[in-house]
């Protein structure tokens, strides 16, 4: 019964070894596990919506070159920037930021023609149907220099307006780009945040071409990621909800995310917050969008971009109103499963990305070929790919646990 007795300390320290033991070896097969997903997410994110650019000016043989030197660089990615001082990452950042805006003064002039095939005519939609209501007149009236309709919700021209101002509302992307890596940096740190931004323009070209082209996709998917992010981060809900309805009152694929937001904010607080933040959300969305669909439901532009999809239900009928359908019922599954914060902006990218798959997938179908015209419409779920990336890295670094709720701040 001694030996008993003094085994049992020694017996309790082996098994206490062992299980830190354990868990220290659960760590490294998980940590793995989830780096090499968050690489892949972010190699999709970078990839997917410039293979259209890619391919169109370049042909398969590049594009498939392309894909391959990004996951080869995502996969082995140096951090020179973690052996450089805090100031001299804060340096690098404004080079960065000066040479985008650069980059856009020099293109910008020159793809802004107005010509057929050279540009975009998405932010002079935006200018045309601004200056329009700021004449006092019916935004959805007016037509690009393109002949197209203005597919934006009302939302876009009031957060374009002060870059209306100013000359053009392509001038928003620099605006929200720099934001938006502020953002990151509060959330992780600036070296992150700098590398993520220096992989984002360096790989992903698309970026670059919709800054220089003025095209608003970017900052178009910026804004909403950002009302979110604030919309789950701060103790003043009721003003964060009614700015995020602002946002989302910009293109209607965006207000599939409103379960998702649901979920989080009930599981952080309780059911009759969540409900009044939606809810708040949703009385802003409608007193943006409604007045102008009843003074002309005919010509509501928006009406005509959700066309995008509906175009396939030759192929079988209602094929895109199910792809809608399905599309919303993905978002309200997610909103059943657990959110951290980094969980919470992938799940916002799956949302996104399922329409965008669903157009490449439906186009390829129906032109015998494949065909990558939707995937210039994967700004919409990139950006939400990019801060999901840069949550998990903080997470990775602090050790936190996957499961870990979101931190009302």
């Amino acid at each position: 019964m001694i030996r008993s007795a003094a085994a049992t300390p020694s017996c309790a320290a082996v098994v206490t070894i062992s299980s830190h033991q354990s868990a220290k070896d659960n760590r490294r097969t998980i940590a793995p596990v989830t780096a090499s997903r968050a690489d892949i997410g972010l190699w999709f994110a970078l990839v997917f919506p410039s293979s259209f650019v890619v391919l169109k000016y370049f042909g398969w043989e590049s594009a498939i070159a392309y894909a391959i030197v990004v996951a080869m660089i995502v996969a082995f990615r140096p951090r020179p920037i973690d052996r450089l001082p805090d100031r001299g990452v804060l340096w690098l950042a404004l080079l960065t930021i000066l040479l985008v805006a650069a980059a856009y003064a020099l293109v910008y002039p020159v793809a802004n023609t107005h010509a057929p095939g050279a540009g975009s005519d998405d932010d002079d939609a935006l200018n045309v149907a601004t200056h329009a209501l700021f004449r006092g007149g019916f935004p959805y009236a007016v037509r690009t220099y393109l002949g197209n309709a203005v597919h934006h919700l009302p939302g876009a021209f009031v957060l374009a307006s002060p870059f209306v101002v100013l000359g053009t509302s392509a001038l928003q992307n620099l605006f929200w780009l720099p934001v938006f890596f502020v953002v990151i940096s509060k959330e992780s740190d600036r070296r992150t945040a700098l590398s993520l931004a220096w992989l984002i323009f360096a790989l992903s070209p698309v970026v670059m071409y919709e800054v220089v082209t003025g095209t608003g996709y970017v900052s178009n998917t910026i804004y909403v990621l950002l009302g979110l992010w604030w919309l789950v981060r701060t103790e003043h809900r009721d003003v964060a909800s009614i700015g995020w309805g602002v946002t989302l009152s910009s293109r209607a694929n965006f207000i599939l995310l409103l379960p998702l937001a649901f979920a989080v904010i009930r599981r952080q607080t309780d059911l009759r917050t969540a409900v009044r933040a939606i809810a708040l959300t949703c009385l802003s969305i409608t007193c943006l969008t409604l007045p102008f669909y009843l003074h002309a439901p005919r010509r509501f532009g928006p009406l005509e971009g959700a066309d995008r999809l509906l175009i396939f239900d030759h192929l079988l009928p209602y094929l895109g109103t199910v792809s809608i359908a399905a599309t919303a019922a993905l978002a309200v599954a997610l909103s059943f499963t657990r959110m951290d914060a980094a969980a919470l902006f992938r799940n916002c990218a799956i949302v996104q990305a399922f329409p965008v798959a669903a157009g490449v997938m439906l186009s390829t179908i129906r032109d015998g070929r494949v065909n990558l015209t939707y995937a210039r419409y994967g700004a919409f779920f990139a950006w939400f790919v990019f801060m999901a990336f840069a949550l998990s890295a903080r997470r990775a670094g602090t050790g936190a646990a996957d499961g870990r709720p979101m931190i009302v701040r």
